[in-house]
């Protein structure tokens, strides 16, 4: 098992490109397809000029999106110079409100896609990863700043509740389990009276097993504010290259206002993070 169709979005090449990098490196490894999508932004804001004006403001905001596209365009076409994977770009300038549902009918079609973390250098990360989990219901790999994406045969931590969210994760992250050398099975304070309180994290750690994962569970207590922060650092802990945990288990908007495990981990993990719902 492994992904076939793997994709990533360039927006500025000023900006980190770590996204890419891991995008590419996974695709070599995994013999897979990629697809490049190559997007630029009209920002300009309607009913702010006066009459007449603009429709000016947005003819001359998408003439500079198209301007700055065919530069990052040609700087792709270096950047994959020589590189020995199968790849297309597809190069797309588009008005700002747009981006979540170009994003939904485009990348719906891909196994994995790779983005950088939001939250640092990138304004429109979180819009992107946002749109490939809810719009085109697609996993995502998000590689913060300094970081490549996961070796095989490294260790890999799995935030584990026994939730929706946290199977489709698993079931999302099944090539790159396969080829850890162990994936760490991470429950945090499991209810005293589960269904599973004899066992917890067994039927996971059976299912990994027939599919080639060997795999640990750890039972860990609730020490820290945030379930994010406990993953963290039981990460650090064991030497983890990459977290996988399910996404949004709880509303985005109680996540925005009193934070949550994907908040946490959104804004402050300094690994990998792949993510489904």
């Amino acid at each position: 098992m492994a992904y076939k169709i793997i994709a990533t979005i360039l927006t500025d090449s000023d900006q980190s490109t770590e996204g890419l990098d891991a995008a590419i490196a996974l695709s070599a490894r995994m013999d897979a397809h990629l697809d490049i999508y190559v997007v630029t932004i009209s920002h300009t804001e309607n009913h702010n000029y006066y009459l007449g004006t603009e429709a000016i403001m947005v003819a001359e905001q998408t003439r500079d999106a198209i301007t700055h596209r065919e530069t990052l365009e040609k700087w792709l076409d270096d950047r994959m110079h020589g590189e020995m994977v199968r790849w297309a770009a597809h190069a797309a300038t588009i008005q700002g409100p747009e981006l979540t549902g170009f994003l939904a009918r485009k990348l719906r079609f891909s196994d994995l896609v790779v983005l950088p973390r939001p939250y640092q250098d990138n304004p429109e990360a979180a819009t992107m990863v946002e749109a490939c989990l809810f719009s085109a219901e697609r996993p995502v790999l998000m590689i913060p700043k300094g970081c490549k994406a996961p070796d095989a045969g490294g260790h890999v931590l799995m935030g584990w509740n026994d939730g929706a969210e946290a199977l489709a994760a698993a079931r999302a992250a099944l090539p790159l389990l396969k080829q850890a050398e162990v994936a760490d099975i991470c429950i945090i304070d499991p209810p005293a009276h589960g269904a599973d309180r004899s066992d917890p994290g067994g039927a996971m750690a059976q299912y990994l097993m027939r599919h080639g994962t060997k795999s640990e569970v750890a039972v860990l207590a609730k020490t820290e504010p945030h379930v994010g922060e406990i993953l963290l650092r039981r990460a650090r802990e064991v030497g983890a290259q990459m977290i996988v945990a399910g996404a949004y288990g709880h509303s985005r908007l109680r996540e925005a206002v009193f934070g949550g495990a994907t908040r946490k981990l959104l804004e402050s993990a300094d690994l990998p993070i792949l993510m489904s719902r």
